[in-house]
């Protein structure tokens, strides 16, 4: 218990300080970049790469081949802990876009970073928030940037995969963005909810085949498609 305490308050200097220098070297390149977002989301890849590396967590990676180069898409991963975004970030090959709790966008300095990189937040109390993330999600896919999705909404209770939301894959059909679907598995381990210590675990991060939503009709059977694609790989 004592080297994790330690462990955790050393990695968390770490977070504070590289955050630091990275944002500042970021801000560097901003006059050079024709895509403002494209630097700070370059920034959040590297740093997270640099992060995973410091914290001890291994993480293996299959299915790369699977994600399309040539047209934006739509992850679609399970959400095991507070982990995942740091795993997605570091080792998923093409920038991307996510929802962040509004919540994080008033922390000094790292709300005006997640701004600038082009994320958005969520208001998880409102239903009207779901239809304005739909939109939102379609129009970030319309300017052809991908997009991170966690269709179980929250974080697994219970290290199992969770039932998908039902309206979570709408801006699939909305947008005609092809669905990859990306299962973290081992992540729950590192940080249990309610905790701030951490133990590093090996993270497998397993990339499935593209699925297409065609039809309203064909809705609901796709987002089991892609939910069963997701349990298959977290079996392996």
């Amino acid at each position: 218990m004592v080297l994790s305490v330690i462990h955790s308050i050393f990695f968390y200097l770490i977070v504070v300080v590289s955050y630091c220098i990275g944002t500042t070297i970021a801000f560097c390149f901003l006059p050079f970049a024709k895509r403002k977002t494209k630097v700070f989301q370059t920034a959040a890849h590297l740093w997270s790469r640099f992060l995973v590396f410091c914290s001890g967590v291994r993480v293996t990676v299959s299915g790369l081949e699977n994600i399309p180069r040539s047209q934006p898409v739509i992850l679609a991963a399970n959400h095991q802990g507070a982990a995942d975004i740091l795993i997605v970030l570091a080792f998923l090959p093409v920038g991307f876009r996510f929802a962040i709790k509004k919540e994080l966008f008033k922390i000094p300095i790292f709300g005006w970073y997640l701004r600038m990189a082009g994320y958005f937040s969520v208001d998880r109390e409102l239903v009207l928030s779901a239809f304005k993330i739909v939109e939102k999600i379609v129009e970030i896919v319309g300017s052809g940037e991908s997009v991170l999705i966690f269709p179980e909404g929250t974080r697994t209770r219970t290290g199992e995969l969770g039932k998908f939301k039902r309206g979570s894959l709408l801006a699939a059909l909305k947008s005609g963005a092809p669905i990859v679907p990306v299962a973290i598995s081992g992540s729950y381990n590192i940080m249990r909810r309610g905790s701030w210590t951490f133990s590093p675990c090996p993270v497998k991060l397993s990339i499935g085949k593209p699925i297409q939503i065609k039809s309203e009709e064909d809705y609901d059977n796709k987002v089991e498609e892609v939910r069963a694609s997701i349990a298959r790989m977290l079996e392996v």
